[in-house]
């Protein structure tokens, strides 16, 4: 348990890709992260130093939820909690029509008559990602809420 906090600090310095790298360890790195791993990555800031190797850089990002929303998790064996490359276009409208959570109402009666909450719908989360027309985007969520 002492040791764990190392694991996800590894990929922080060149010399753990040996075969890409091939034992350089002056290659700055850049670690694109969730706020929920920043401790990791700061503490790999602390001891690079003391290594001799350089800082790595941080950027954090905000990350896409899970199909089933901000609460859940998404996971590789869970097959339905998130978009793969590799799948089709059926697959991810089934995925998104059959698992996205629909940041609804109550009821079905209620959702069709106030509209949904893009705050917390799924599927206007992506779109918040993968839509590059803010206009459009914003006529999507006039229209949802």
């Amino acid at each position: 348990m002492l040791l764990f906090p190392y694991n996800p600090a590894v990929p922080s310095f060149s010399l753990a890709f040996p075969q890409i790298f091939k034992g350089k360890t002056d290659v700055p790195c850049l670690i694109p992260c969730g706020i929920d791993q920043d401790l990791y990555f700061r503490m790999a800031r602390d001891v690079a130093p003391k290594m001799e190797f350089l800082k790595p850089s941080l950027v954090h990002s905000k990350l896409l939820p899970a199909l089933q929303g901000a609460t859940a998790k998404m996971s590789a064996s869970d097959p339905n909690s998130s978009i793969f490359l590799k799948d089709t276009g059926k697959q991810i409208k089934e995925k998104i029509n059959k698992y996205a959570y629909s940041g609804g109402r109550d009821t079905v009666e209620e959702h069709r008559e106030k509209g949904g909450d893009c705050s917390v719908d799924i599927a206007f989360q992506y779109l918040m990602y993968f839509e590059e027309n803010d206009e459009k985007l914003e006529i999507i969520r006039q229209v949802e809420n």
